[in-house]
């Protein structure tokens, strides 16, 4: 496969695993699936515990599953573009841990969702719903690491506007969900999806801007 071709594939991956997922979330939603937190009272843990989900919850679920695949092919080609080496090393190891944590979440919520409407009882349902938010917490830690270690690899490659983007990036997750677990943490987590898109774009356009770019002549 030719480099410029490659690029394009797995920046496509990137941008992929952002709208497969949000697709994922937004079908789900559209099939009433019911989303509750540790916020969330007993009655409205009830509430979600005693409706079967349908059809369009399973079809949502099945995306969001598929674009970890997609990140994972977005990650590593990201921390090759980057530089690797050892930083590379844990950005990669970052990657996979994250999105390790965020399909286990997954299958936990599924399992939730496969239980309403059979007889799950509420306090096992709330059990179940602390430690799947358990789960998605430490997946944000994982998207930091992932940040931190990416930044001064895009730094020392001229990447100035990526490396401080995900420098900001991660230290708003970590300062907002130490501050606001339910609700300003939980936001970060869009800046998570945004930087990955402005990322799969950034390295694909760099990249052709390298090849594109007038050969000076001799004087």
């Amino acid at each position: 496969m030719k480099q410029r071709t490659q690029d394009l594939v797995f920046a496509g991956c990137g941008i992929a695993s952002v709208a497969v997922m949000l697709a994922g979330v937004a079908i789900g939603a559209a099939g009433n699936r019911q989303f509750v937190t540790i916020s969330s009272t007993s009655a409205e843990i009830a509430k979600a515990l005693a409706k079967p989900a349908d059809t369009a919850v399973w079809v949502g679920a099945y995306l969001e599953m598929l674009s970890f695949g997609f990140f994972l092919a977005f990650a590593a080609w990201a921390c090759a573009k980057l530089g690797g080496g050892l930083l590379g090393s844990v950005a990669r190891a970052a990657a996979t841990a994250y999105a390790t944590i965020s399909i286990a979440s997954l299958c936990l919520m599924d399992a939730i969702a496969f239980r309403s409407g059979h007889g799950i009882g509420v306090q096992l349902g709330s059990a179940l719903v602390t430690f799947n938010e358990a789960l998605f917490v430490g997946t944000w830690f994982l998207s930091a690491f992932f940040l931190l270690a990416a930044a001064p690899l895009a730094l020392a490659s001229g990447r100035r506007a990526l490396g401080w983007s995900a420098l900001g990036t991660a230290a708003l997750t970590l300062v907002l969900t130490a501050a606001s677990l339910d609700n300003l943490g939980q936001m970060t987590n869009l800046l998570w999806l945004a930087w990955i898109v402005f990322a799969s774009v950034s390295l694909a356009r760099t990249e052709r801007a390298a090849r594109t770019a007038p050969v000076p002549r001799p004087a």
